[in-house]
């Protein structure tokens, strides 16, 4: 809206191509372009909201994308971890399979009297100053553990007595040791289960690292 006064250095003068007001009229213009330009400042500022309000918008909804990307590949990642773990438990069980068959394989390759004898050996480790201890065993290994007992004492010097018994209820490469201490076995079936969570903890130290 064009103003109805021309303003030079010098004079104040009525713009001839406006038309002359009242003075009531006049006052009515300048509120009306007071309300005019007001409305403009308003209307500036109500924009400059609208774009700030879009941009944060805009930023919402990329944080969201992006929040919902990133869960979508955290989502993927899990399934992959959990495809190799099992994958791995696969690997660790057959390769403790394996190590076991191994060792059953190589305890069976052993000389029988041997072997009875180490496992009366192994039970007498866990024991020290006993005067008797009682050492069952199975019924087909008995013979063969009776003749050793003096060499066996001879190594053990912490012993006196062995009271060895043949025990019905135990199978070939069982052996359990009574003292004072209470009981030790050292039974072949024993051993081998020691050994196998001695693998699995060793493959699971593997797997975590």
């Amino acid at each position: 809206m064009a103003t109805p006064f021309i303003i030079t250095a010098n004079n104040l003068y009525v713009d001839s191509a406006c038309k002359v007001l009242k003075g009531s009229d006049y006052s009515t213009y300048l509120e009306a372009k007071k309300v005019i330009d007001q409305g403009h400042v308003q209307a500036g500022d109500i924009a400059e909201q609208a774009k700030v309000v879009f941009q944060q918008e805009k930023e919402k909804g990329y944080l969201e994308g992006l929040e919902e990307s990133q869960f979508e590949q955290a989502e993927q990642i899990l399934k992959v971890v959990s495809r190799t773990v099992n994958y791995l438990a696969g690997i660790e069980k057959s390769m403790v399979d394996i190590l076991l068959t191994g060792v059953k394989k190589i305890i069976g390759d052993f000389d029988q009297e041997e072997l009875a004898v180490s496992l009366v050996k192994n039970a007498l480790q866990h024991v020290r100053n006993e005067k008797q201890v009682t050492i069952r065993v199975s019924q087909s290994q008995y013979s063969m553990i009776k003749g050793k007992i003096s060499e066996i004492l001879e190594e053990y010097t912490g012993v006196d007595f062995i009271d060895l018994v043949a025990d019905p209820r135990l199978s070939m490469g069982d052996c359990i040791m009574e003292s004072e201490i209470g009981l030790v076995e050292t039974s072949v079936d024993v051993q081998l289960r020691a050994i196998q969570k001695r693998f699995e903890k060793i493959n699971a130290s593997v797997v975590v690292k």
